[in-house]
């Protein structure tokens, strides 16, 4: 594609001189770019981590989807979760006895929700193995795990056997083979893992279960998915609640801290963007000379306006690069440094390259966007002004 004769090649040639010709200059919108692109990344990452964090901490230890009958247990459950498992997103569904307990040691009485899972759909959803810091999973009948605060509470260790009495009275002997930690003080001091099975027998339940809980890929979908397996149920005695109306407090502040992070991260950009124009339209002011003397050499407007967008374009590019290797540094140093007691990240963050090349994408076009009114000026520009005004 030409322009008078002056090819787009020609114009990224005399744009790379102009760059060239300007080092010091150069080197500053760089710096600049690059500073205002590696902070509005790092924001940005910081704020998925966070919103990642968040949603592990909460939404990773409760159920994203939780059926209750309005009266008494849920019968027929396998029914049930057969029809939840057909509802699309679900990625896993499971029954859970839940009952209000006592944990008995010696003079100690605390206490404790006996939870009784479909521990390999359970631990499909909660991780319960890689919670287990100690011991293993409760296999057989009258096994029980329990979280870290509860078990130092008590003083146990892995095989000591405790007593369990329900709110009804009645009383079972457990051996504790597991400690495990969510995390999450309140489920460590209260839940009390066990079997299907031996939390319907502690509880005289027969097969009936309490409820049934399911996760699904995406959260922040469970309130529509959740309304799906209404449906799918079509039983007006079960109850469908899913996360989000449980924890709605929370979901507002996920929403407003999300706001929040793409106002920061439009202005970031915006900094970069003015900058990058007002250094750039300096440009064409010293540049008019050279300008001139091309026009009268024969490169038409279309041209002359090229050179400055190809100058942007270069800029970007560089300014872009340079900016998303600074923002893995920052990234690095905040995973290695900013942590808990424990030595684990305060909040993990893990690079995305979908975002990361969505915002190199954006940066880069910003920045090309920012040389309309410099190439604009330029495109105006008369010889005939130039030897006139010297």
């Amino acid at each position: 594609m030409t322009y008078g004769g002056v090819n787009m090649f020609t114009s990224f040639k005399i744009a790379s001189r102009f760059l060239r010709s300007s080092k010091i200059q150069t080197l500053i919108i760089i710096i600049g770019i690059a500073i205002g692109v590696s902070v509005q990344v790092f924001i940005g990452l910081l704020s998925k981590g966070l919103e990642g964090t968040l949603l592990n901490k909460i939404a990773g230890n409760a159920a994203n989807i939780t059926v209750y009958a309005h009266k008494g247990g849920i019968e027929n459950w396998e029914d049930k979760i057969n029809k939840i498992k057909g509802t699309s997103e679900i990625t896993s569904v499971f029954p859970v006895v839940d009952h209000q307990a006592f944990v008995k040691l010696n003079d100690m009485t605390e206490p404790a929700l006996i939870r009784g899972f479909g521990l390999k759909e359970g631990d499909s959803f909660y991780n319960i193995k890689k919670k287990i810091y100690e011991g293993k999973m409760p296999e057989g009948e009258n096994e029980v795990i329990m979280g870290k605060d509860l078990a130092e509470r008590l003083g146990l260790k892995v095989g000591d056997t405790v007593n369990i009495m329900t709110i009804s009275r009645k009383q079972m002997d457990f051996i504790v083979v597991g400690f495990y930690d969510f995390e999450a003080a309140k489920i460590n001091k209260t839940w009390l893992i066990t079997n299907l099975k031996t939390a319907q027998n502690l509880i005289g339940f027969g097969d009936k279960v309490t409820s049934i809980e399911a996760g699904v890929n995406n959260p922040y979908n469970a309130d529509i998915i959740g309304k799906k397996v209404e449906n799918a149920l079509g039983d007006k005695n079960l109850k469908v609640e899913n996360w989000k109306s449980q924890n709605k407090l929370l979901v507002s502040a996920i929403v407003g801290q999300r706001i929040c992070t793409v106002i920061i991260q439009f202005f970031v950009l915006l900094a970069a963007v003015l900058s990058t124009l007002s250094i750039l339209s300096i440009s064409v002011v010293q540049k008019y000379r050279q300008i001139g003397i091309l026009k009268a050499m024969g490169i038409n407007d279309s041209s002359a306006g090229m050179v400055f967008l190809f100058q942007a374009l270069i800029l970007g590019i560089l300014g872009t690069s340079l900016g998303i290797g600074l923002s893995m540094f920052f990234v690095q140093e905040f995973n290695r440094y900013i942590i808990t007691p424990q030595g684990v990240p305060v909040v993990s963050i893990f690079v995305s390259k979908r975002f990361l090349i969505m915002s190199a994408l954006i940066d880069i076009t910003a920045s090309t966007f920012a040389a309309f009114l410099p190439a604009l000026k330029s495109f105006k520009l008369s010889p005939v002004e130039v030897i006139k005004n010297g």
